[in-house]
């Protein structure tokens, strides 16, 4: 009686090392969905920021080398990529649609490739100012052509820079922390702080490159009766790592 449970235990641990494996991590910059060919290579990266409003998602082959590649988001409209994947784990088809919030055009594109990443397939629709686009389909030569429009080459994986921010109070103050784009890694903060404190701000995440908080964050520092006297008088900053940095903004008058 235990050969029935014993085969589908089986069946369902070959199915799923041959679809590939999945894990979806959570950090201070977002969230990132891996997925991986059965062999252990990387075959697909997604990336949403942590107010799950921006991302990007890759496409990988064997070798590494990027062969899709397109930026998403969920604010202002849509723009959105679903993979469907070979046995093998590497994708065989990816589909990418986007939308502008409130306006009457669309877009979407299905580009197909064979089990070691070459592309073997492309068509596209859409609705435009001009009207419906003519739908275009495209079968690739051998060897496969790109995707128009869109060279391998000249990929680039863009690298998220953490910026971290902290508030030191030279006086006596209420600071009020007001972020520009305010979620999870950057909450709004009231706090009452005394010389010599140092209050943690949160986090924001910018594409390869460190950029100062008070160009993200409004900072209000005011004495116990609500009088704004201070101001940020200068920003310091430390570089933890390559890709993160923290900022101390300097509050007194």
């Amino acid at each position: 009686m235990r050969y029935p449970s014993t085969l589908l235990a089986w069946a369902l641990t070959v199915f799923t090392f041959a679809q590939g494996t999945e894990k979806t991590m959570h950090t201070d910059s977002g969230t990132v969905q891996l997925h991986w060919f059965t062999t252990g290579e990387l075959s697909t990266k997604a990336w949403t920021d942590a107010d799950n409003r921006w991302g990007h998602s890759w496409a990988y082959d064997r070798k590494g080398q990027v062969i899709f590649d397109r930026q998403t988001r969920r604010i202002g409209g849509h723009a959105s990529v679903d993979y469907r994947y070979h046995p093998n784990g590497g994708i065989s088809r990816a589909d990418y649609s986007t939308m502008p919030d409130g306006g009457i055009q669309w877009y979407e594109s299905t580009t197909t490739f064979d089990e070691d990443g070459k592309q073997t397939g492309f068509s596209e629709r859409g609705l435009d100012n001009d009207g419906p686009m003519r739908p275009h389909v495209t079968v690739p030569a051998d060897p496969p052509s790109p995707v128009p429009a869109y060279k391998q080459e000249e990929v680039h994986e863009q690298r998220l820079f953490t910026n971290e921010y902290f508030v030191v109070a030279r006086k006596n103050c209420r600071v009020q922390l007001r972020p520009k784009q305010p979620g999870p890694a950057a909450e709004n903060i009231d706090a009452t702080l005394l010389k010599g404190d140092t209050l943690r701000g949160g986090t924001y995440s910018m594409g390869e490159r460190f950029d100062p908080p008070l160009g993200q964050v409004a900072v209000i520092a005011t004495n116990r009766r609500g009088k704004p006297k201070y101001k940020v008088l200068r920003t310091d900053s430390v570089q933890v790592s390559a890709e993160h940095r923290r900022w101390y903004m300097i509050v007194g008058r």
